[in-house]
């Protein structure tokens, strides 16, 4: 299982970070952009963080229905393994 680490750069539609403490590489998000057509929005790219698990996350963009059936916003996130395969060294 791999983990981002630090958050080196972001630019438009990539990010580039630090797996595992080590091992710099470049995720390409363009694939990501149909299913999540908010990330276009280059302001909101931008506002990509790191969260605890730890992963890149944008925070109030998903929505999660709590148990008593309210909808509340929750954070975009991705499995870091898959943004590993998506990514390339740099």
């Amino acid at each position: 299982m791999h983990t981002i680490t630090s958050i080196i750069e972001v630019k438009p539609y990539s990010i580039t970070v630090t797996f595992d403490g080590k091992d710099k590489r470049k995720i390409i998000f363009d694939s990501l952009l149909t299913d999540f057509p908010i990330l276009k929005d280059e302001s909101v790219f931008a506002l990509a963080s790191l969260d605890d698990y730890p992963t890149i996350k944008w925070d109030g963009l998903a929505r999660m229905r709590e148990l008593d059936g309210t909808i509340n916003p929750a954070p975009l996130d991705f499995c870091p393994d898959t943004l590993y395969e998506m990514s390339e060294a740099v």
